[in-house]
């Protein structure tokens, strides 16, 4: 599987399922994370779509047939109107990041994937784009995709292929 057919499987229905949460929102406000909401939803939608996606095997999020996926959520200190003002890890987040993309290279899955969503944020804002650098320097590719929440609250969906 490639990133682009594990992104067009996934992205737009995870991001329209984002969009509808009311209860998202409230997250993004508070700048909360929320990985167990997304592993439900992406497992959901895989299996929608005729996979048999599992939680939790090998110590990986989520997985079907020969694909693994770790998933991570960003809670960002970026300063944005209808979000609470707050410090938050950033630096201690992309870590935790690239402790999953390295659990994913020692796993025995064929093909293996990180998947995270980081708020509130834009992806060119240059602040971020450094810490983005230190993410994709461990991956073959990404795509990506920019969305809000509700209440114009900006976040950005990624999804890596782990070399």
């Amino acid at each position: 599987m490639t990133t682009q057919e594990l992104f067009d499987l996934t992205a737009e229905e995870l991001i329209k399922r984002i969009q509808a949460s009311s209860g998202l929102t409230k997250f993004a406000h508070r700048r909360a994370k929320f990985e167990g909401w997304l592993k439900v939803e992406l497992i959901d939608i895989l299996v929608k779509n005729g996979k048999n996606a599992l939680p939790e095997i090998g110590r990986i999020d989520v997985s079907f047939d020969t694909v693994g996926i770790e998933l991570k959520t960003i809670n960002t200190n970026i300063r944005f109107r209808n979000v609470i003002n707050t410090t938050r890890p950033i630096t201690k987040n992309i870590k935790e990041v690239n402790e999953d993309i390295d659990n994913l290279i020692n796993a025995e899955f064929v093909n293996k994937f990180i998947v995270f969503i980081t708020f509130p944020i834009t992806h060119d804002n240059a602040n971020w784009q450094v810490h983005l650098r230190r993410i994709t320097e461990n991956l073959d590719d990404y795509l990506y995709s920019q969305f809000q929440f509700g209440d114009n609250i900006p976040g950005v969906i990624y999804y890596g292929k782990v070399q």
